[in-house]
């Protein structure tokens, strides 16, 4: 049997459900934040390569995904607020200031980002959209295990882990869509990939860098195989290898001078449905307690034993 690696019993339903709410929020986020991205990187294509004319770039999904995310948030607040034992398990380690409550307020202020994101975005500010957008990824730095483990650098780690994975995913499903709408030029379909694999590289390196040091800083060596959190982690690592795989794959074909109208390679579009699956599964991260200890809870369990000063 597993070792302890939750506070709350992997029978409890709110635990799924919420670690699906998690993993849904996070492709908002990604469709969001990386189809506005991915929007930006065809307009510089496009301004690099100005005599070629493949046709309109589709609208990104910037407004579906906020309207995910905000389903996802308001789902995360109400499941916190009808089961506020599990919620309170579920925010392991604590939050620093929030404690039992963490699961409720951070929702509910990731909510409130992606519901002001959504009114900018009806109202053509794609610009300002950004900074609420941005808020969400800074509640989940604040509500992240590496936070708990080590407070603020934790979150600073979460960031730079966090904010290139979304951007890495939003921008390939951008990238994709627009790849589709210009089938009928192959040239401007495979420049666009390959600008974006340019990018895609960069981000996959921060990504991979900073999720090993949240792994060595969450999960010991010796319960990786041993606890929920470590399989999870295991698995999590497993399927980013497969997208890696996908993404070597998909740049071979580019090499194959692809024929008008066959629009991206079919392992460029398994890559994307592989990244919703990594943010599934990050979801389902979230609610597992991982089996590392908070670096600073001894001297905390001294205060809280000594009580207020005199």
């Amino acid at each position: 049997m597993l070792s302890g690696a939750a506070s709350a019993p992997f029978s409890a339903p709110a635990l799924w459900l919420t670690g699906l709410e998690r993993g849904l929020m996070l492709i908002g986020l990604a469709v969001a934040l990386g189809g506005l991205a991915g929007r930006g990187l065809a307009r510089q294509y496009l301004t690099r390569h100005p005599q070629e004319r493949p046709g309109p770039l589709p609208e990104p999904w910037a407004l579906r995904g906020c309207v995910l995310g905000l389903a996802a948030s308001a789902a995360l607040l109400v499941t916190a607020v009808l089961g506020p034992g599990i919620a309170a398990r579920l925010a392991q380690p604590p939050v620093t200031g929030l404690r039992s409550s963490a699961t409720g307020v951070i929702a509910a202020a990731e909510l409130a980002c992606f519901a002001l994101a959504a009114i900018l975005l009806r109202l053509r500010q794609t610009g300002w959209s950004m900074l609420p957008l941005a808020g969400v990824v800074v509640a989940e730095g604040i509500r992240s295990h590496p936070d708990g483990i080590i407070p603020v650098a934790g979150a600073l780690l979460t960031y730079c882990h966090l904010l290139p994975a979304l951007l890495w995913a939003g921008m390939l499903a951008y990238v994709l869509r627009a790849a589709v709408a210009w089938r009928s030029e192959p040239a401007a379909v495979t420049g666009l990939i390959r600008l974006y694999g340019n990018a895609a590289a960069w981000l996959f390196s921060v990504v991979m860098v900073t999720g090993i040091v949240q792994a060595l800083l969450l999960v010991p060596l010796g319960s990786v195989l041993t606890t929920a959190y470590g399989l999870f982690l295991v698995a999590k690592a497993a399927v980013v290898a497969v997208v890696a795989g996908l993404a070597i794959a998909g740049r071979v074909w580019l090499r194959r001078h692809p024929r008008p109208g066959a629009g991206p390679a079919l392992a460029t579009r398994l890559e994307v449905v592989a990244l919703a699956v990594v943010l599934i599964i990050t979801g389902i991260l979230t609610v597992i307690t991982p089996p590392a200890r908070p670096i600073f809870s001894s001297a905390a369990a001294v205060r809280e034993h000594a009580g207020p000063a005199s």
